[in-house]
């Protein structure tokens, strides 16, 4: 019965960790996008010329300390492929 119960919470554990959102530092974000930190941060602002309601909304991680999630930043990319004009 206990080996039973390990298994059990191992098998949960390991399902929990794969739906654990990637989370992405400027620093990628950056290099992902080709976008500089500035733009990125002028694009998240509603007054600025270059703000874009499509680019993700970073995530506090802490104080200070922020991310964006993995797969939004990929959709946005993605979008912007789709939307090109061949």
């Amino acid at each position: 019965m206990e080996n039973l119960n390990a298994n059990t919470q191992q098998n949960t554990s390991t399902l929990s960790m794969s739906q654990i959102p990637r989370m992405l530092p400027l620093k990628q974000v950056v290099h992902y996008t080709g976008l500089s930190s500035t733009t990125i941060y002028d694009m998240l602002d509603k007054r600025s010329n270059r703000y874009d309601p499509t680019f993700p909304i970073q995530v506090k991680l802490s104080k200070g300390r922020v991310a964006w999630v993995e797969s939004e930043v990929s959709q946005w990319i993605g979008g912007k492929i789709a939307a090109r004009v061949c």
